[in-house]
């Protein structure tokens, strides 16, 4: 879904990982009612090139969307109670359940089952329960022919939301989800079909998330609110890859985990200020425990008190002005973050927005190597990872926004960001070919010293136009160009993500036909997409006495294909005695289109090969609702 908004798009369709504006996923965060947490996704390693562990997305979001609230992406420069990213926050809500009436949910189909009820505690009408699992073994795919990768993909999940009302203005919730996935890869038992270095291997990866929270509003005063938040997560992940003992050689062996804890706090007060103001005052306190593939423990908490006052002024202007600070406890880091927003609506059914801001976000200590340094090498300048402060963004975005009539709109967008305070390898190692800032990062381990001299750029124009369901039809267009590059050595480059442009089609029609007492309704919603290419470092690979030897030309000069794709749902809806019935077939890549993920070294054939992203995944399914 957040891959239908202009400059966003993910680096391999088999993920959720998102690149936001030029930045990699690296550069994201996860919240949950307003807290910080791990990230809420199975299969943290699918759509990666090395396949090791990751952070920042996965195969399939842990949250069904039977739970899910209204929820956004927030990109650029955003409101001061929010910080810790570069890119996006994907700020997640969960919906309550309805306090009234029992009822269920149940939908089964190729990838799954997915069963969810809700209904009140006791009769006061006042509070609610809401509960949900999952469960996928995507082998009813496997066992169709689909091309789902070569791996025994499963997944389980469960999520819960309660609370109830206090008084007229405050209530309490309790919420939480966990779940489990793996996917296993076996090595073919005859020899004589190894042709990929995969083929001789075992490859087994696991994970597990789990997080519980808990949410209070109390009214303060007459006009006044504070709400609090309260949220553990946690997540760990391991990969294991054994090859098969030939005799001829020393079988490769490999092993890595990554596990990481967050506490996150959150309070804030709001009100009115006479007639004209608004403010929130708040502040925010998480700690982190991270434990990288590389076995270094970084832990501190990240505290962020901030401040913001909403002012509408003549002249029909909406003014948001903000304060944060972050400090990060791990090593005394810390950051001011200035936020300003200005919101015009002009005669007629226009607006114009000017933002402005200062972000930062903490070190990816999940890819850097942050080992004790001997006193030797501090003696000698050599700088130590866990030093390390907050990178700096600074946002500028113009926009304008025109509303045709009710249901169609159009929105342009232009922004700028710079990102200074950039890791970059320690220029005192006098090696070519290292300028690679940190922000080009991924899942792909930072073993050398670094110093925080590099800079990224991001500038880009974005236009939407779309129409709300209306008369049952409904669509949207948009497109996004940007550019993306590095500044590390005094020398610019492209970035990794300069992907260059985002477009996204989307339609969809509904018919729907009553006769005495059930409803008919059918219809039918298309998606295209298209994307730039990816970067990617081009090497060339020579073998000299026994072993390979690779040359590395420019960082990421290279560029793979662009990636288009074409998505097809058909559904019909029956509504009949208190109970919906919906059958649904959704196609992607209905075209079958064979995009490019990324190009990898293959030791067993000498030679480079380039790896696809998914091809033409069907999935037909059927709910109901009683």
């Amino acid at each position: 879904l957040l891959t239908a908004t202009p400059s966003v798009a993910a680096p391999n369709d088999q993920a959720n990982h998102l690149m936001v504006r030029g930045n990699g996923p690296l550069a994201n965060t996860w919240l949950l009612e307003g807290a910080e947490m791990v990230c809420p996704n199975h299969l943290g390693n699918a759509g990666t090139a090395s396949d090791l562990p990751t952070l920042t997305g996965g195969g399939v979001s842990i949250l069904s969307a039977q739970m899910l609230g209204p929820s956004s992406l927030r990109t650029g420069s955003m409101p001061a109670s929010h910080g810790n990213a570069l890119g996006g926050i994907t700020d997640l809500s969960l919906r309550q359940g309805n306090a009234q009436e029992r009822e269920w949910t149940v939908q089964a189909g190729l990838i799954g089952i997915d069963v969810s009820a809700e209904g009140p505690i006791t009769k006061r009408g006042k509070d609610f329960h809401l509960v949900n699992y999952r469960y996928s073994t995507l082998g009813l795919l496997s066992a169709m022919g689909v091309d789902i990768g070569d791996e025994a993909i499963s997944f389980q999940d469960i999520s819960f939301h309660a609370g109830s009302r206090i008084g007229e203005r405050g209530e309490w919730r309790v919420f939480g989800l966990g779940g489990v996935s793996s996917n296993t890869f076996k090595a073919k038992a005859d020899t004589a079909q190894w042709e990929f270095d995969k083929d001789s291997r075992d490859i087994n990866y696991a994970s597990s998330m789990g997080a519980v929270g808990a949410t209070l509003k109390l009214p303060l005063g007459k006009r006044s609110l504070m709400h609090a938040t309260a949220l553990w997560s946690g997540a760990y992940q391991e990969r294991s890859e054994y090859e098969k003992d030939t005799g001829a050689m020393a079988p490769w062996r490999d092993f890595a985990s990554l596990y990481e804890r967050k506490l996150s706090l959150v309070a804030a007060i709001e009100g009115p200020w006479g007639k004209w103001l608004h403010y929130t005052v708040g502040g925010s306190a998480m700690e982190r425990m991270l434990v990288n593939v590389l076995a270094d423990t970084a832990q501190g908490w990240l505290l962020r008190p901030f401040a913001q006052v909403r002012a509408t002024l003549p002249g029909n202007i909406v003014a948001t002005v903000g304060m944060g600070y972050s400090h990060y406890t791990y090593n005394l880091s810390g950051l001011l973050e200035p936020r300003i927003d200005l919101l015009k609506t002009l005669r007629g059914k226009g607006a114009v927005l000017l933002s402005a801001g200062v972000r930062g976000q903490l070190p990816q200590h999940a890819v850097i190597n942050l080992s004790d340094l001997s006193s030797a090498s501090t003696a000698m300048g050599v700088p130590d990872n866990r030093a390390l402060g907050f990178q700096r963004s600074e946002d500028l975005t113009v926009g304008y926004e025109h509303r045709v009539d009710y249901y169609t709109s159009v929105r342009a967008e232009a922004y700028g960001q710079r990102i200074t305070r950039v890791p970059v390898p320690w220029s005192g190692l006098n090696i070519t070919g290292l300028q690679e800032p940190l922000t080009n990062a991924w899942d792909e381990p930072q073993y050398l010293p670094m110093e925080a001299s590099a800079e990224t750029r991001n500038l880009g124009v974005e236009l939407s136009v779309k129409q709300a369901m209306s008369k049952g039809f409904y669509w949207l267009m948009n497109g996004s160009v940007f550019r993306s590059t590095t500044v590390a050595d005094g020398v610019e480059r492209r970035a990794r993500w300069d992907a260059g442009w985002t477009a996204n089609a989307m339609a969809g029609k509904e018919w729907s036909r009553s006769k005495e007492d059930r409803v008919r309704s059918w219809g039918v919603g298309l998606r295209a997409l298209g994307v730039g290419g990816l970067r990617y470092t081009p090497f060339e690979a020579q073998w000299r006495t026994s072993h390979w030897a690779f040359i590395t030309g420019e960082p990421f000069s290279a560029r793979l294909h662009d990636v288009f794709r074409i998505d097809l749902r058909v559904y019909l809806k029956r509504d009949r005695d208190g109970r919906t019935g919906l059958w649904a077939i959704d196609v992607q890549n209905v075209a079958n289109t064979r995009n490019e993920a990324y190009k990898a070294f293959d030791f067993r054939k000498g030679e480079t090969i380039t790896r696809y992203q998914l091809g033409l995944i069907p999935n037909l399914s059927y709910r109901i609702e009683f």
